[in-house]
């Protein structure tokens, strides 16, 4: 495994951030300084360290929840009644505390506003997370809409070719129909809001927003507000969708 990516699943930063940590020497390998980017290392063999600390690599957490409509989707807001935190495992929630900086701490991978339901991913693996949601890796996003009346056939294609925001055009890629009111669709980026900004803008309103697929994982029949661990199975199918195979 290239040195880089080790640092970005010790939880450094990024992968690019860890690349230049790299250049500025501050990394060693079995008391080494290493500026080499191609160098190869072994978690159970080399001792890697960053700005003179050992580095420890501990068992990565990955925990996916069905979230109801009324949940915030942050650790910690005054204004928030419910957060997504409450719908995690107790040990889970409790090192996930906002002041716990300790890398056991577990994130959700981007995120669903108060009024959406659907599939959040709980994860402590940063380089992971950065992946599924960064516009650079394009992890697709399915999502089931209901809208306050009836789709016009002619908007498909607007809303396949863009529909311009104040940040930027934002693309549907895939569309198929379920009623003359619902929809499923599948976008790469994550602009905030997006999928209900982007209906507005063509006169409608969102009434009723599920993700129901982020990548290869699928909500399935998990109920709302409950939760589930990934299995090996899943972990080793998502990271083969969202990794190249030469890294």
């Amino acid at each position: 495994m290239r040195i880089a990516k080790a640092l970005a699943l010790a939880g450094i930063a990024s992968r690019r951030k860890c690349e230049e940590f790299i250049r500025q020497g501050e990394v060693k390998v079995n008391g080494e300084q290493i500026q080499d980017l191609g160098r190869q290392v072994d978690f159970e063999s080399d001792m890697i360290s960053f700005r003179g600390k050992l580095l420890s690599f501990e068992e990565y957490v990955y925990y996916l929840i069905n979230k109801p409509v009324g949940y915030i989707t942050t650790a910690s807001d005054p204004h928030a009644f419910k957060t997504v935190y409450d719908l995690l495992p107790r040990q889970l929630a409790a090192r996930s505390k906002p002041h716990d900086k300790t890398r056991h701490r577990v994130f959700p991978v981007g995120r669903l506003d108060k009024d959406t339901m659907g599939l959040l991913l709980f994860t402590n693996d940063g380089d992971l997370a950065n992946r599924m949601t960064h516009p650079r890796y394009g992890v697709g996003k399915w999502y089931e809409v209901r809208l306050n009346r009836a789709f016009e056939p002619a908007h498909k294609k607007v809303l396949l070719d863009g529909v311009r925001l104040k940040e930027g055009v934002a693309k549907v890629e895939k569309m198929r129909g379920i009623t003359k009111r619902s929809l499923q669709l599948m976008i790469r980026e994550g602009k905030k809001r997006e999928v209900r900004r982007i209906f507005e803008a063509l006169d409608y309103k969102v009434v009723m927003l599920v993700r129901f697929a982020f990548g290869p994982l699928v909500l399935g029949s998990l109920q709302p507000g409950s939760g589930r661990f990934l299995s090996k199975k899943e972990v080793i199918e998502l990271k083969k969708a969202i990794y190249d195979p030469a890294d």
